[in-house]
């Protein structure tokens, strides 16, 4: 009898500390018969698992772990998966194998170190301040909300990608349906011919959940809007130590504060002449030429994973003698790099910063943060700097701040900025005022980028320490004025929620919908499409295939010169536009294998059709309305 008391005992005591590694188990061998449950264990492994393992050998509080945990499990999955892919191919069973491979690790830490997830710390969740987890929920149900309303919503006319997101999105569609249609290692969808050098791994990331399940578009703003209620949690464990209060003023400035665009909405709406097409604030070269933030939350995907590691390195890098925690910044940063190339070189600006602030004798320990750089070695060395420049330059004012810089900081970062000023005349934060100065003056000194619009991104880096500090000294005013200036400065992302939930721009008519259909089931994967070089394409967007060439900024911001961008779109217009020789010259030359005609096509080279359709060696093979695709002849197309 005490035999058997004991066994089950052990067996009880086994099961509390295996209990996840069993549940993974068992979820990796479901996956492979349901496309549900292989999508649920994408989450898991992407979003938990690898965080879980990370935890286990760093110290972290309670709060950092909440943060740390989704980011670097978002970070190592999708990097761990690349390489996976590189030796064994891109498909779902790789990604699977991939995942047991994680179990298989996770059992042996728990094995050698003890539990990681007791089931009795679930419990720990009622204990977090109800006020707190409201706010995270409110940052994500606003932003899915919204999210929901303009990327991938249908109406009568077809799909809707408006406000914010009518015209990136698209860019990021592309990428992910070309991945999950054999572009791996992937080449530019929306350039054919040239390697993605482009920090596409966001993009990654959804293509590997997508890949579960096939086809679900509808993925990408849900993401977006998990991301997006991530960067919350992890301003807040940034300002944490600062005080409950300070963390979460300092969270919803971060995610919802802007500057005070919201003055064109307001005289719009008191003069009775408001649009939510044209009062949203933002105007490109205008006076308020800075997106807000929550702008950029909606629509810039790299950001969502650069901002929030931004975060967490600068939380890390607070403590310059605490070598496991440099060593973890060190790694985040090295991940990051294929994600944000931007957030890369902030968090390096950020360790510079630590070292010129410490009081003490530089240690060779200090130098821990580099050494895992070597993690990032590999996409630097193979894409070199594309997409980088450099040059000592004051383009970026020069074009966009032409009134006065300072009036245009000011105007677009509001009452953020000038409260994080006011916090320079008190002792501390020392770390955060250093990389505001540096991240502010980096733009106004140099440019960094192909397209010097770009460089405006390190305002939203800059961002993060203006919404800390502003949080830290808000959280020890009168709780009246704390209200009404948080309340001023999230004013701008009104008309960002009015803009993007007030427009129904399309992204793809029903006919193009069902046309990029048929593509993914009728071409083969890997074929290349002469298209106009326009935004929507539903044969890359929806189809997954691959474009001579899409919209030109696209292109150019990735690495691509501006000339031989113009000159590859030059070869487009006289494909439609020129003689049949021209036409054959541009489909041998970028190994073309179908030319679609869409509503752009039709817009810009009238008469496209009835030319085409006196080509000998193009065959029509799909015809909905006016919209047409024709295959290449490679035969007929030689004699």
């Amino acid at each position: 009898m005490d035999d058997e008391l004991k066994m089950d005992v052990s067996y009880s005591a086994g099961l509390q500390k295996y209990w996840l590694s069993i549940l993974l188990l068992v979820l990796i061998v479901a996956s492979f018969a349901s496309s549900d449950m292989a999508l649920f264990a994408a989450f898991v492994f992407t979003f938990l698992v690898p965080g879980l393992i990370f935890a286990k050998f760093f110290k972290l509080s309670s709060y950092e772990v909440w943060a740390f945990v989704p980011i670097i499990s978002v970070l190592v999955s999708t990097q761990l998966i690349y390489f996976v892919s590189l030796a064994m191919g891109y498909s779902k069973e790789t990604i699977l194998l991939t995942f047991l491979a994680l179990t298989i690790v996770y059992t042996i830490v728990i094995f050698k170190k003890g539990e990681i997830l007791p089931l009795r710390s679930l419990t720990r969740i009622g204990q977090v301040k109800k006020t707190t987890l409201l706010v995270f929920a409110l940052i994500f149900a606003i932003a899915l909300l919204v999210l929901l309303k303009s990327v991938w919503s249908t109406n009568q006319y077809g799909i809707v990608l408006t406000g914010s997101n009518w015209q990136d999105t698209p860019l990021h569609y592309e990428i992910i349906e070309s991945l999950n249609n054999e572009n791996f290692p992937p080449q530019m969808s929306y350039y054919a011919g040239a390697n993605l050098t482009y920090h596409y791994f966001v993009d990654f990331h959804t293509a590997i959940l997508e890949k579960m399940v096939g086809y679900l578009p509808q993925l990408l703003p849900f993401l977006n809007a998990v991301f997006i209620g991530i960067f919350g949690v992890a301003i807040y464990a940034l300002a944490r130590e600062h005080g409950r209060l300070a963390a979460i003023i300092s969270s919803v400035i971060a995610t919802f504060g802007a500057g005070f665009s919201y003055y064109t909405l307001l005289s719009a709406l008191t003069s009775g002449k408001f649009s939510a097409t044209t009062n949203y604030g933002y105007q490109y070269g205008g006076l308020f030429g800075l997106p807000p933030i929550f702008d950029n939350l909606l629509q810039q995907r790299p950001l969502l994973i650069g901002l929030p590691v931004f975060a967490l390195v600068l939380l890390l890098l607070r403590n310059m003698e605490d070598k496991n925690r440099l060593i973890l910044a060190g790694v985040l940063t090295a991940l990051v790099y294929q994600f944000h190339n931007v957030s890369f070189f902030c968090c390096y600006v950020a360790y510079f910063i630590s070292l010129l602030l410490n009081k003490n004798r530089f240690k060779l320990s200090y130098l821990y943060f580099i050494v895992p750089s070597v993690l990032a070695l590999p996409f630097i060395l193979q894409g070199g700097l594309a997409g980088t420049s450099f040059a000592f330059s004051p383009a970026f004012p020069y074009n966009f701040a032409k009134l006065n810089p300072i009036i245009y900081y000011i105007l677009n970062l509001g009452v953020p900025l000038m409260i994080a000023a006011v916090s320079f005349a008190k002792k501390g934060h020392y770390l955060l005022k250093g990389v505001l100065v540096a991240l502010i003056l980096i733009p106004n000194l140099f440019v960094l980028t192909p397209n010097v619009w770009d460089m405006y991104k390190f305002f939203m880096f800059a961002w993060i320490p203006i919404s800390v500090l502003t949080g830290v000294m808000l959280g020890k005013t009168r709780k009246v004025l704390a209200v009404l200036l948080i309340v001023i400065s999230l004013l701008a992302s009104v008309g960002v929620v009015a803009y993007n939930v007030g427009t129904n721009y399309g992204g793809a008519t029903w006919d193009e919908y069902h046309l990029g259909l048929w593509v993914r089931d009728n071409t083969p994967q890997g074929s290349v499409f002469l298209t106009d070089a326009s935004i929507h394409s539903p044969p890359a967007m929806i189809g997954g295939r691959i474009v001579v060439c899409s919209y030109v900024n696209w292109a150019y911001g990735h690495g691509i010169p501006l000339d031989q961008v113009y000159a590859r779109i030059h070869d487009v217009d006289r494909a439609f536009n020129g003689t049949e020789t021209d036409l054959r010259q541009v489909v041998q030359t970028y190994h073309v294998t179908y030319v679609y005609v869409g509503y752009d096509e039709l817009h810009d080279y009238p008469g496209c059709t009835a030319r085409l359709n006196q080509v000998s060696w193009l065959q029509t093979v799909y015809t909905i309305g006016s919209l047409r695709i024709y295959a290449v002849n490679a035969t007929q197309i030689r004699t």
